[in-house]
């Protein structure tokens, strides 16, 4: 297949500038790519306001109710009910948030909580990814309070909370997780069982039809990583995060393998991945060059690269 190829589409004061570990996901009905919070090491704190990306470049959107500052929160985009939903994340005083909001509309709001007769612990660093099959929000794993890596499943249908019983992947944080086409499920791939990337994990898991069962392909160890599926390659994409060698992985139906792609931009980890209809690609802001910093500040493009011509003799 076609290799890829990285474009810069933002940088320095045109968008949301160096951060990590934010909220990202694309917004099918605004036509607008959204980002949400995050950590700006520079200045030790964490963020809570909101930006958009449309055709005409970054802008912060104003306006209350904001959720809180936070960061290693997750969200997805709800293409059955036509929202982004941000769930979790730690917050400036270090401790975990268990809340749930929505963003449609350019505004914010939280469901009733009255609807909510059981819910998910309050975590950060947990993976998330919306089952288009089943129209739902998947959380998985992800860090309690105390520093303890969790190893459940919950499904958000836009009301209600469900948790998910039976067999699972082991207890992590730091996974990627993202809904793969031509699989008609989530994929969830690697993390770390602990802080600091001792133990990482090489593993595929597919959540589909409810359960769990992993995948007989791995790769290299890698945790904080990006991961999203292209739709014009018709692939899942994997970016390296911590830990992996450098390069673009592509799920194939035999597992993972290298993808070509040029030109080779730096190592970023703790930058989700988010597919944009209207760039026709993946998009990628910020991120650390390992953790703790250095940051980055630009907005990349994934798009795959035009296949050249064959030389006439």
């Amino acid at each position: 297949m076609a290799g890829f190829q990285w474009t810069v589409i933002a940088a320095g004061d045109d968008g949301p500038g160096p951060r990590s570990r934010h909220g990202f996901a694309h917004d099918r009905q605004a036509m607008a790519t959204v980002l949400v919070g995050g950590i700006v090491w520079e200045r030790g704190e964490l963020c809570s306001d909101t930006w958009e990306l449309d055709e005409g470049g970054w802008h912060r959107i104003d306006g209350s109710p904001l959720p809180p500052a936070r960061h290693r929160g997750g969200m997805v985009y709800d293409s059955h009910r036509g929202c982004c939903v941000l769930f979790g994340g730690q917050a400036s005083n270090w401790s975990m948030l268990g809340d749930t909001w929505l963003y449609a509309n350019r505004r914010w709001h939280q469901p009733r909580r009255g609807w909510f007769v059981s819910r998910p612990a309050p975590r950060c660093g947990h993976s998330l990814a919306f089952d288009e099959e089943e129209g739902v929000v998947v959380p998985f794993g992800g860090i309690a309070q105390g520093d303890r890596s969790l190893d459940d499943t919950w499904l958000f249908d836009g009301s209600k909370w469900r948790r998910i019983d039976g067999d699972a992947p082991p207890a992590r944080r730091y996974a990627a997780f993202a809904y793969d086409l031509s699989l008609k499920g989530c994929i969830l791939h690697g993390g770390s069982a602990d802080g600091h990337g001792a133990w990482q994990f090489d593993d595929t898991w597919l959540f589909r039809d409810r359960r769990w069962t992993q995948l007989p392909f791995d790769t290299d160890c890698r945790d904080d990583h990006g991961v999203g599926y292209h739709f014009v390659a018709s692939r899942l994409l994997m970016l390296e995060g911590l830990g992996a060698q450098r390069g673009l992985l592509v799920r194939e139906p035999d597992g993972w393998h290298t993808a070509e792609v040029k030109p080779l931009h730096p190592r970023h980890q703790c930058a989700p991945l988010a597919w944009d209809a209207t760039l026709n690609g993946l998009v990628l802001h910020g991120g650390e060059a390992r953790h703790g910093g250095p940051q980055m500040g630009a907005t990349l493009l994934l798009t795959q690269a035009p296949t050249e011509a064959p030389v006439r003799q």
